[in-house]
């Protein structure tokens, strides 16, 4: 037998097989590829407690309210471009009830500096897969205790609210 008649026979078997894979590979990479791009555009952030002590329990002006304030990191894991636009935060309480704290926009200076430290500051915008830190700052008409887990919600730019627990002391 001689090879050129071997490669003939071999040919002539394998070339419907081979027309099917020169088509249905490519059509198949496509598909796949376009289900991760898709898939990828959702939008998604993840929230995440800063490691250390970043909270803190401070005293209002009266005896009856206090003021939460401290920092969350933000991170933006999808490819679209994303943006918050809101924060709410609730206190825990002792009994176990969360609470809702007021947690507008808020502004501190400080004297003999030019920077002014912004809280809950609206709207951030966050490039694809990047992160942020942010101050959010929330108060609460109760007594302050020593230790309070607080919960952070943080809502997005297509409404989607996302949400992380921190411990804040005093």
């Amino acid at each position: 037998m001689n090879w050129k008649t071997v490669y003939l026979a071999l040919a002539h078997q394998v070339g419907p097989l081979w027309s099917f894979f020169k088509v249905a590979v490519p059509v198949a990479i496509s598909v796949i590829a376009l289900w991760i791009t898709l898939k990828d555009r959702r939008p998604r952030l993840r929230l995440k407690a800063r490691k250390g002590k970043w909270c803190i329990l401070r005293p209002a002006t009266d005896g009856r309210e206090f003021i939460f304030s401290g920092i969350i990191e933000v991170y933006n894991v999808s490819a679209r471009a994303n943006a918050i636009r809101g924060y709410e935060m609730w206190g825990k309480r002792d009994n176990g009830h969360w609470e809702k704290m007021d947690s507008e926009r808020y502004r501190m200076t400080v004297p003999d500096f030019a920077d002014a430290e912004v809280f809950n500051h609206t709207p951030i915008t966050l490039a694809p897969y990047s992160g942020i830190e942010v101050y959010v700052q929330g108060i609460a008409k109760m007594p302050q205790p020593y230790e309070m887990d607080v919960k952070v919600l943080v809502e997005d730019l297509f409404g989607k609210q996302y949400h992380v627990v921190v411990r804040a002391f005093s």
